[in-house]
């Protein structure tokens, strides 16, 4: 089928209408002080609903629907895979199999870690959120070609992901990589996380001294490309690639600029104000991600709220303030009804007008905020 058309530049009446909906005043306001996440692109995407993903991969699972497949069996990636409870999640909506249940997760890493003290809760609340509802019609398939890459670089985490997947006996499905992945091949200090409870997010790269810290250890790194290379067959297309890697996020997307990010259908990454993203703007990424690979990029809300940064951006966007970025590849035929239900989403958020500014009035009271550094 025909490609979709090029995205237009957004006229100046919605530029002002995303203005008013994601309003300036605190990102400027709170500039200097980041890790208090005052911004509004902040409260809208901090615990992003994919509704555009969640409904393709129901068409995908639902035996009366024949115009949405995937090409190959769905492959997904996710870069610091943390807990693991989305990264599993995402191979439960990726391979439509009743078997990948979120409790049957949370019971495998609860009795590895002894008890549920002992875990560090993720932010939106991953461990109990809602799971990918599997339509009522999906054929119960009992094998699956579906494989989901879990990549943690740190060894403590790691080692329970890994402990969990032998135990379910899903490793065949759920690959967990000990590894770090940068821009570049080599390896790199990485806390170990000892002393911390298991699945302690904001330690990374940034936190260790160089090589001879204590609290760190040796860690094999990867460019995006070199470990696609070696790991997905060269034919098939990386359906899911999840970067949230405490600041570095940016440079493991750098790391894909050869094969990796043109073969990806969706990519969700996470913006922030440490790591190398304090000398990296989201206006010079946002463009080489729509004109080499075809990407175009949104906040990610809630309540089927989307607001379009490609050819729609604001200035301060570039000020540092963590938050989540979703990306959907234009170029690829068979991602035709993600893209087209991400910017319909949109077109209806500026629709909205000022009602949507209502929903944030309690954003900064009600949302658990990731201010834990």
């Amino acid at each position: 089928s025909s490609q979709l058309k090029q995205l237009d530049q957004c006229t100046p009446e919605q530029l002002k209408t995303i203005e008013m909906q994601l309003p300036p005043e605190d990102c400027l306001k709170y500039k200097r002080q980041p890790w208090m996440q005052r911004c509004s692109f902040t409260y809208a995407s901090q615990c992003p609903d994919a509704m555009w993903l969640e409904d393709f991969y129901t068409q995908i699972h639902s035996e009366t629907t024949a115009s949405v497949e995937l090409q190959s069996p769905f492959v997904g990636i996710f870069v610091g895979c943390n807990k693991g409870f989305d990264a599993f999640d995402a191979l439960r909506m990726g391979s439509g199999n009743k078997f990948f249940e979120k409790s049957n997760w949370r019971d495998a890493i609860l009795t590895n870690v002894g008890s549920s003290s002992s875990l560090h809760h993720g932010v939106c609340g991953q461990d109990s959120e809602h799971q990918f509802s599997l339509p009522e019609n999906s054929p119960n398939n009992t094998s699956t070609d579906a494989i989901l890459h879990c990549i943690e670089p740190m060894p403590q985490t790691y080692r329970l992901l890994k402990k969990s997947a032998v135990q379910l006996n899903i490793t065949a499905n759920f690959k967990v990589v000990n590894a770090a992945f940068s821009n570049k091949d080599g390896s790199v200090p990485f806390p170990t996380g000892a002393g911390f409870r298991a699945g302690v997010e904001n330690k990374g790269i940034a936190n260790c001294k160089g090589t001879n810290d204590a609290d760190c250890t040796n860690v094999t790194m990867y460019s995006l490309d070199t470990y696609v290379d070696e790991n997905v067959p060269s034919n098939t297309t990386i359906n899911y690639l999840s970067v949230d890697v405490e600041g570095f996020d940016a440079d493991v997307l750098l790391g894909g600029y050869r094969t990796a990010l043109s073969r990806t259908q969706y990519l969700e990454f996470e913006y922030n104000w440490m790591g190398s993203w304090k000398k990296q703007k989201l206006s010079a990424l946002i463009p080489v991600l729509e004109n080499n690979f075809g990407f175009a990029c949104y906040w990610p809300g809630t309540d089927g709220n989307i607001w379009r940064i490609t050819k729609c951006f604001l200035d301060y966007y570039d000020i540092h303030f963590w938050s989540n970025v979703a990306c959907v590849n234009r170029r690829m035929d068979e991602a035709r009804y993600i893209a087209e239900k991400m910017e319909n989403m949109f077109l209806n958020t500026l629709e909205k007008g000022d009602d949507v500014v209502q929903l944030f009035k309690g954003a900064r009271s009600t949302r658990s905020q990731k201010n834990k550094w």
